[in-house]
């Protein structure tokens, strides 16, 4: 039996309630999760959380309008 990483359970999950098919691939989240990624300074850590939240709110702002 293989173990599952619950981090990449959760994110897949998550991507099929919002109907988001391209992390829905198991492969692909684990990949991403266990990939190296380069340090940022402040300013691009800011602006990526920035970004993100905008995102988040456009989103539910979407899903909002819908019902």
């Amino acid at each position: 039996m293989q173990n599952k990483d619950l981090r990449v359970l959760k994110t897949i999950q998550k991507a099929r309630e919002f109907s988001d098919f391209e992390l829905s691939n198991e492969q692909l989240v684990s990949d991403l999760i266990k990939a190296e990624l380069a340090t940022l300074n402040i300013e691009q850590r800011e602006y990526i959380t920035s970004f993100l939240n905008q995102l988040i709110e456009s989103k539910n702002k979407a899903l909002l309008s819908n019902k």
